[in-house]
C-alpha cells in the first residue's frame, strides 16, 4: 500500500514537472560538452556558442511547449535526465520527434479505409 501511495505521489510530481519547462544549468553542460569533444580547438566549439543554442532552443521551447501533449512533455523531460546532462536543444529534437511521430501516425490512420464487420 505504502509503493502504491508512493507512486501516485511520484507520477504527479512528474506530470507537475512537464507542466513547466525545466530550468538546465547550460553552462555546466556546455563545459562539459565542449571538454569531451576535446575542448573545442579547431573546430570552433565553445561554451559561449553551445550557451547561445542552448537559450535560442529555450525560446523556441517557450513557444511551443503549451502545444505539446502532456504526455510527450514528460517523456522528453524524463529521457533527457538519463544522461545526467540536460539540453534544451536535446528537449526541443526530443518534442520535435514525438510531434512528427504522432502527425505521421494520425496521417496514416486517416489513409487507412475503414473496415466495417458485417
Amino acid at each position: 500500500m505504502l509503493l502504491h501511495s508512493a507512486l501516485l505521489i511520484g507520477s504527479g510530481l512528474l506530470i507537475n514537472v512537464a507542466d513547466a519547462i525545466p530550468r538546465y544549468d547550460v553552462a555546466r553542460t556546455c563545459r562539459a560538452a565542449v571538454t569531451m569533444t576535446g575542448g573545442g580547438g579547431s573546430q570552433g566549439r565553445t561554451v559561449e556558442n553551445c550557451v547561445t543554442g542552448e537559450e535560442a532552443a529555450r525560446k523556441d521551447l517557450e513557444k511551443h511547449w503549451a502545444k505539446a501533449p502532456a504526455a510527450e512533455r514528460t517523456q522528453c523531460t524524463g529521457s533527457g535526465a538519463i544522461g545526467g546532462s540536460h539540453s534544451y536543444v536535446e528537449l526541443l529534437v526530443c518534442l520535435e520527434m514525438m510531434r512528427d511521430s504522432r502527425v505521421r501516425r494520425d496521417d496514416e490512420q486517416a489513409k487507412q479505409p475503414s473496415t466495417k464487420r458485417r
